[in-house]
């Protein structure tokens, strides 16, 4: 047996075409036929033919250390009712600076853009490709957006958390479930003998369940003093404050916490009108920088913005286009911020 390294002048040869052909076709390239592409892929795998890893090393170096020119917009899509909301939320902000920051690393402008009530889906999709537009980013949305007959068979996609159930493309968010039982770790070293989470059932649920999930296994698998979490839904808090605030005082009468874990960006002022003070009555964090605490969790969204466009780039790169067969989900750790609305307690 020849230990030869099989190259792709040597696939080339035996279907009698070119070298960059075969290149192209391994690589996914539109400018191959399906075709052709099958069939160099076939012949690849019967010659045995695996990439080099030193030749594939030595072009990414000279990629990364090539001056970046901007190629092409990376889509950033805006199909909320009120698109200027979007990033007023400071962690979907964050995502967008990360995003932006590594699209441009890449030689890609990230472009926002807004699929306006008037645009039918095919209107909105031949804007994308009139744009020159290969992929797209999908941020969080408050309510599943209606993409109607949109063919995102045309487009590199990556969404960010699983707000947007469709399309089922790869996603990049945070570990919820292992933010959760690190902040309550964190909580209970800090000498909180009665922590309580304060978060909606509906929007957990729709997030994947990791809030509720992480809290219930920081108490039940890790043994930390925690107490039944109240989850009222989410309208409660926006339309019916009168009654959020009956029901988280009904709530820490009865569980008497000392200090809370919350989603919500109303509970610190409903803490206030119930006469609590943050942190001498009752210690609050947030599960994100939203939360207007300075203490709790930061979800590391500058981080899931970066890491979204790096996914999105190498599928761009490998023209790998649509829902793919086997999405991935990639988690990015949380991190804790110590601040004074939770500080350690004196012992």
């Amino acid at each position: 047996m020849s230990s030869k390294r099989v190259t792709v002048y040597d696939i080339a040869e035996k279907l009698g075409v070119s070298h960059a052909t075969v290149s192209l076709a391994l690589r996914n390239h539109p400018s191959i036929s399906e075709k052709r592409r099958v069939q160099v892929k076939k012949k690849a795998e019967e010659m045995g033919y695996v990439p080099d890893p030193h030749l594939a090393a030595l072009a990414a170096y000279r990629r990364s250390n090539a001056p970046a020119e901007v190629r092409s917009a990376i889509a950033w899509i805006n199909h909320w009712e009120q698109p200027e909301r979007l990033r007023k939320h400071r962690e979907f902000d964050l995502y967008w600076q990360g995003a932006a920051q590594a699209a441009k690393r890449f030689g890609y402008c990230l472009e926002e853009i807004r699929w306006s009530p008037e645009y039918s889906a095919r209107r909105f999709e031949q804007i994308l490709l009139t744009r020159g537009i290969r992929g797209v980013l999908i941020p969080p949305h408050d309510r599943i957006p209606d993409w109607g007959d949109f063919d995102w068979s045309k487009f590199s996609i990556v969404r960010f958390g699983l707000s947007v159930p469709s399309p089922d493309s790869h996603l990049v968010t945070s570990d919820q479930l292992r933010a959760m039982i690190m902040a309550v770790h964190k909580m209970a070293e800090y000498g909180y003998t009665r922590i309580g989470l304060v978060v909606p059932a509906n929007v957990d649920a729709r997030l994947g369940g990791g809030f509720v999930g992480g809290f219930r296994s920081a108490g039940e698998s890790f043994k930390l003093p925690v107490v039944k979490p109240l989850l009222t839904e989410e309208n409660v808090y926006t339309e019916r404050p009168d009654q959020a605030r009956r029901l988280l005082q009904a709530w820490l009468k009865k569980y008497k916490p000392d200090a809370i874990l919350t989603f919500m960006l109303q509970v610190p002022e409903l803490l206030r009108q119930l006469k609590y003070r943050i942190p001498e009555d009752i210690a609050v964090a947030g599960t994100g920088v939203d939360v207007p605490v300075d203490a709790g969790l930061d979800q590391h969204s500058e981080a899931i913005g970066r890491v979204a466009v790096e996914t999105l780039v190498s599928q761009i790169n490998l023209n790998e286009r649509g829902e793919p067969s086997d999405p991935y989900r990639v988690l990015v750790e949380s991190r804790w911020r110590d601040g004074k609305s939770l500080p350690r307690l004196k012992r």
